[in-house]
């Protein structure tokens, strides 16, 4: 909820776009062993201890991840890719919950406010330590190349001087 507040006192355009992203919608999330639901009561992020069964999407993922996500060492679908972010629910919820995390992500880059929000996550002597960066763009775990191309698109490579 903090994300969400600093987010709107230095970006309202940012959180206006989060807040139609999301719309409607209530979403899962599961840090670690941390667990809640969180949803928009008007222009207001609300958070709750509600079963996840009410959420109509939600996400699992771990601390060093999110630090990762903040830093800017990790998209959203390396992540999905790799296994370190798994999302639930229909293919528009996933979609909403992407976009969220992809603007959140966006003003963590560039909003000093959120920088130190990130600082203090990782500093927290609450939590356990998030250690060191897991797997980052260089160390890809999940090869995503879903179809062969076709010779055509091979020989428009080649001619372009794309393909090796």
């Amino acid at each position: 909820m903090l994300l969400h507040s600093r987010l709107e006192a230095e970006d309202h355009i940012a959180a206006a776009r989060l807040r139609d992203a999301v719309g409607d919608r209530s979403a899962c999330i599961v840090l670690d062993d941390e667990r809640v639901v969180v949803r928009f009561e008007g222009v207001r992020l609300v958070a709750s201890s509600t079963l996840a069964s009410e959420a109509d999407g939600g996400g699992v993922t771990s601390r060093a991840t999110t630090l990762d996500f903040i830093g800017g060492y990790l998209e959203v679908t390396d992540a999905v890719l790799d296994g370190r972010l798994d999302l639930i629910g229909t293919v528009d919820d996933i979609a909403a919950i992407g976009q969220a995390i992809e603007i959140l992500i966006d003003g963590s880059s560039r909003i000093p406010r959120l920088q130190q929000l990130a600082r203090d996550f990782c500093d927290d002597p609450c939590r356990a330590a998030a250690g060191t960066r897991e797997a980052g763009p260089m160390e890809r775990r999940t090869a995503f190349y879903p179809d062969s191309p076709r010779e055509e698109e091979r020989a428009l490579l080649t001619r372009l001087g794309l393909l090796r």
